[in-house]
């Protein structure tokens, strides 16, 4: 078996496989079968923060994968993109998706230490019932957050060493009514998520940097799609209060 690469695996762990409208997560079947339930909840958010950035460039690939994640013959991780795609990404964006591509794998590889352990010790309960799928579920609203201020926590160290002025931090006051500010998680960059009280989610708009400037994108939620109109125009007014701190930083 060879990945992307063509270079030869020794174990199989993971391949995103384009779908017509989406992005599947292939998951080698013996360690999906031995996931631990926490190990799961921790997979979820990297697995979707994954597939989302794949999707935008599902279009641009031309294989049967988009991205995979094997150990090769000489014990080494290797993590892949569709031959040709990498030249496609911004470079912040595509380190931060492999850095997760690595962290799923190092989850993947624990559970198969684990679980070996437990088998040597006779303590091992046999295979789990499988997920079908990892979807946008509560816990990776909830894992997209704990990503989220882990990011910025990071960033804020390294903030303090810039002499370069920052966008001021949204306060309630600056929102539409009923509308709350999380913080979210995108390998393009700093992300933020947008609910309201009756219409639900309504997206998340994420700033990365461009040059010396800063690039804003806004996606709307398709969740309860009857309310669309409302969420967009709630969603163009977060923009825009956003959008006016930008043009307020004064230039470095």
């Amino acid at each position: 078996m060879k990945n992307l690469a063509g270079h030869d695996v020794s174990i199989f762990l993971f391949r995103f496989v384009p779908r017509r409208n989406a992005i599947s997560f292939v998951l080698n079947e013996g360690i999906a079968e031995d996931l631990y339930p926490q190990t799961e909840a921790q997979l979820q958010p990297l697995v979707h923060a994954c597939c989302e950035t794949l999707l935008r460039y599902k279009e641009l690939c031309h294989s049967g994968a988009i991205m995979d994640g094997n150990i090769l013959l000489d014990e080494d991780f290797e993590v892949m993109l569709s031959p040709g795609l990498g030249k496609h990404f911004a470079e912040r964006e595509k380190q931060n998706l492999f850095n997760d591509a690595h962290k799923i794998s190092e989850l993947l590889l624990d559970v198969m230490e684990r679980r070996s352990k437990e088998i040597k010790e006779g303590t091992y309960l046999g295979p789990q019932s499988v997920t079908p799928q990892i979807g946008r579920t509560g816990i990776v609203n909830e894992g997209f957050e704990a990503l989220g201020k882990e990011r910025q926590q990071a960033e804020s160290f390294a903030r303090q060493a810039s002499p370069r002025p920052e966008l001021k931090q949204l306060a309630p006051e600056d929102l539409p009514d009923g509308v709350v500010a999380t913080a979210s998680y995108d390998h393009r960059g700093h992300c933020l998520a947008f609910s309201h009280n009756t219409l639900g989610h309504l997206g998340k708009i994420v700033l990365s940097p461009k040059g010396s400037e800063t690039l804003m994108e806004t996606e709307l939620s398709k969740e309860n799609p009857q309310h669309l109109g409302k969420k967009k125009a709630i969603l163009e007014e977060i923009s825009a209060v956003i959008e006016a701190g930008l043009m307020n930083i004064p230039a470095s």
